[in-house]
């Protein structure tokens, strides 16, 4: 999978209000990067989910900010996009798909005897 670095930008701009108005081009649906990821769905998924909630990233890069203990909203986000960048476009792999395990339920035993 890889994401440009424009992409990227675009994705922290908008989840973070910071655009001056919206890219007419980069509005369709599905996303036009769904088909460069290894699981198009949880793709498609997590764009839907921080389009719906676009608090979620401006929390999550005030957060960052906190940690840093820094103020600049759009050096911050450009860091996160860097980051993010060096993530996804580092060494040209691609990671394995994180699958959910199922917990298994132990068998439960009854105990029988003197006293119980």
């Amino acid at each position: 999978m890889k994401i440009t670095k424009r992409q990227l930008r675009r994705i922290i701009t908008e989840a973070c209000g910071l655009a001056q108005g919206p890219a007419p081009e980069e509005h369709s649906h599905p996303h036009e990067s769904s088909a460069d990821v290894p699981v198009p769905q949880d793709y498609e998924a997590v764009r839907d989910v921080l389009e719906q909630n676009q608090d979620l990233v401006d929390m999550s890069i005030k957060v960052v900010m906190d940690a840093a203990g820094v103020g600049c909203e759009r050096s911050s986000a450009q860091a996160i996009i860097d980051h993010l960048q060096d993530m996804v476009g580092g060494g040209g792999v691609t990671p394995e798909p994180i699958v959910p395990q199922q917990s298994r339920q132990l068998p439960t035993m009854i105990i029988k005897g003197p006293g119980f």
